[in-house]
């Protein structure tokens, strides 16, 4: 089994896919942070919440987690390396289980990465502006370790998704679709179900304060039911669909 996560993993690293999500990544969460940070006033950026609003832009990594969880499903298929990737390992779940394992982990490293950036940026900002900074330690404790987490299990729902819809095309315009169209709709209209979304159920991890939100402990165990869900619906569809 460790030796198939690698190989997966060796995959999410030598693919230039993987190269050109991190870098969009970083440039959404650049021009988001600088817009957010140069063009609020001064009043818009002194509370808590306007901070923790300010500095949690690296979670925006999640949907590239996701996207990044998708590809390493749905990019074997479309390319037909799933063939040899089931003959080398015929027991299809320890490839998905592998392949869960390497999105949780690429995931990570995307929660790292844009977090960092976003953070950085963002208290950069406050202090050129001469903002006082109001987060306590805890808070920024939640915000950093609850976006680390939370991108990491969008990896891992990435590839639940993907191995239920394995047309990348379809997977990755459902993905975003589903990320940015639905969640809000949801939210929007029906908050006592749209807070169980993933893009709410992050929020709540990193505890964010929006009207509805779950408790951040509530929103983490929903973003593993999600994981936990995705897997169960996908793995007969990956163990009994064949191959062409």
């Amino acid at each position: 089994m460790i030796a198939q996560v690698r190989a997966e993993l060796l995959k999410v690293r030598s693919t230039r896919t993987t190269l050109g999500l991190l870098l969009g990544m970083i440039a959404l969460i650049l021009l988001f942070s600088l817009l957010t940070g140069l063009l609020s006033k001064t009043g818009g950026l002194s509370s808590e919440e306007d901070q923790r609003q300010l500095l949690s832009l690296g979670s925006l990594a999640g949907v590239f987690s996701a996207l990044a969880g998708v590809l390493l499903v749905t990019s074997e298929y479309r390319f037909g390396t799933i063939r040899p990737t089931f003959l080398f390992t015929p027991a299809r779940s320890r490839v998905l289980g592998a392949k869960l394992a390497a999105g949780l982990l690429a995931g990570l490293v995307f929660g790292v990465i844009g977090e960092s950036v976003g953070f950085a940026i963002g208290y950069a900002l406050l202090s050129a502006r001469g903002i006082s900074f109001v987060l306590s330690a805890s808070n920024v404790t939640l915000l950093i370790l609850g976006t680390f987490a939370g991108t990491a299990l969008w990896g891992g729902i990435g590839v639940g998704f993907g191995a239920l819809v394995r047309n990348q095309v379809g997977a990755v315009i459902g993905l975003l679709a589903w990320g940015f169209i639905v969640d809000n709709l949801l939210f929007g209209l029906v908050p006592s179900v749209g807070r169980l979304t993933p893009t709410r159920a992050q929020q709540a991890l990193i505890g964010l304060k929006t009207e509805h939100l779950l408790s951040p402990t509530a929103g983490g165990i929903v973003l593993i039911a999600w994981v936990v869900g995705l897997l169960i619906l996908g793995m007969p569809l990956v163990t009994r669909r064949d191959v062409t």
